[in-house]
């Protein structure tokens, strides 16, 4: 039996260019290219917990700020608790790529922008054509700590959501983690079971 030629998946170059010292290559033809994007696949609703088991509270004056409360709390508190996790998928893998929002009376959703944390009234779209973006965080492993997770800004390289206690206040902030074990940027994400938001 004869082995069947395999499609050619090759991308032929047809010219070359620096630009502000970067490499450019032009293809010949790019029909099959995709441009860099983040498509949304699914939504769930979580609770967040930081290091010290508070719970990720959206204050009355929409400012995410962590609390120590109960279960029965969090259900009491709702829809202030009840984070909504969009999962996307990435075009450049670099690990689960999420949007945080929350829904009281409006959608908000977390963003970075110029490494503020803050919610822009928003609802998170489906798809985003950037490789960046302020809204979208990677979920990351904590090494030796099977329930921990970390989410780094897609927008900024190596800095993390993190809890930071500002007067009598644990608010959630954007930093550069510490290469030392910093526990600030660890958080332990609850699925509500079952539940999916379409």
């Amino acid at each position: 039996m004869a082995a069947e030629p395999v499609e050619d998946n090759c991308i032929n170059f047809v010219e070359m260019k620096f630009i502000d010292n970067t490499l450019y290559f032009v293809a010949e033809d790019d029909e099959n290219l995709e441009s860099d994007y983040f498509g949304k696949l699914e939504s769930r609703l979580s609770i967040i917990r930081n290091i010290n088991n508070q719970v990720l509270f959206i204050s009355p004056e929409d400012l995410p700020v962590f609390e120590d409360m109960t279960d029965a709390d969090c259900e009491g508190n709702a829809p202030r608790t009840e984070i909504i996790m969009s999962m996307y998928k990435d075009s450049v893998p670099r690990g689960m790529a999420v949007t945080i929002s929350v829904k009281c009376n409006k959608m908000f959703t977390l963003s970075c922008k110029n490494k503020i944390i803050s919610f822009k009234e928003m609802i998170p779209p489906d798809s985003i054509n950037d490789e960046r973006n302020d809204i979208i965080f990677f979920v990351r492993k904590v090494p030796g700590h099977h329930n921990k997770i970390q989410f780094e800004s897609s927008l900024y390289e190596g800095h993390f959501l993190a809890c930071k206690k500002e007067n009598d206040l644990f608010k959630l902030i954007l930093k550069e983690k510490d290469k030392y074990g910093d526990e600030s940027v660890m958080f332990t994400v609850q699925q509500e079971l079952g539940i999916k938001i379409a």
